[in-house]
């Protein structure tokens, strides 16, 4: 039986604008054993606002990893999960007790991301496109919460299922989203060439086909296939 391995989750903020809510962050983060957080173009965040907040997780927020660009951030993982509190969004949402069980299966080999959007705004469309999974936190028609408070629940519910849940088996290892979004950009251009576009334009192929790709975790083996059959109709085109 496999418990959830914390080690291997971390925690996205994409422009995060209030200090003191990064600062208590990284406390939340500390109180349920994750020490991995990750800030996306953030505001100044090692102010006296954040470092009061965060009291005796200092540290976390002093080895926080800073990135530009959320496609930047999330390159070296294997699977990621964006918030939101939006039920209009496409993709179907999973609460964080009903996807701790596969996220537990994906952990023992591979490295996770949760990501969490602007205080205002929350994650775009754009955003949530990147992303494998949909997490959305159940609550009564007043669907807006504070992030920290955002993150402590998501936290405290997959601790909760790392100290008492488990599940019989795991998830070898992934291709992460680097990988993944070369492939896709490699398939957008080979189907191209053959003129392969759904809807009448290639932005709407790309989507459909993340869509089906996303319902199962690609290996990097699977990566490998999927740019191997487009370099066969690369060839193809070129020589015929």
């Amino acid at each position: 039986m496999y418990s959830f391995c914390l080690s291997h989750l971390h925690v996205v903020l994409v422009h995060p604008a209030i200090a003191g809510n990064i600062g208590a962050i990284a406390r939340v983060l500390k109180n349920f054993d994750v020490n991995s957080l990750i800030l996306v173009n953030p505001t100044s965040y090692l102010c006296r606002e954040a470092l009061n907040r965060a009291t005796r997780a200092k540290d976390v927020l002093y080895k926080a990893y800073i990135y530009s660009s959320l496609k930047e951030a999330i390159a070296p993982f294997s699977y990621v999960v964006g918030t939101t509190a939006r039920k209009r969004y496409k993709k179907i949402s999973l609460s964080p007790r009903e996807i701790a069980p596969f996220l537990t299966a994906i952990s023992q080999e591979n490295e996770i991301a949760i990501v969490f959007g602007p205080e205002r705004t929350g994650l775009r469309n754009m955003d949530l496109e990147l992303c494998q999974a949909i997490m959305t936190i159940p609550t009564s028609k007043y669907s807006s919460l504070n992030l920290a408070m955002a993150v402590g629940i998501v936290l405290y519910e997959l601790f909760g299922y790392a100290q008492k849940g488990s599940v019989s088996y795991k998830l070898s290892r992934l291709a992460t989203s680097k990988q993944i979004e070369a492939m896709y950009a490699h398939l957008m251009t080979s189907l191209s060439k053959i003129g392969f576009v759904l809807g009448g334009e290639m932005g709407h192929t790309y989507r459909v086909l993340k869509r089906l790709f996303n319902k199962i975790p690609l290996t990097e083996n699977d990566v490998k296939v999927i740019r191997g059959i487009c370099h066969q109709i690369d060839w193809y085109v070129e020589n015929h």
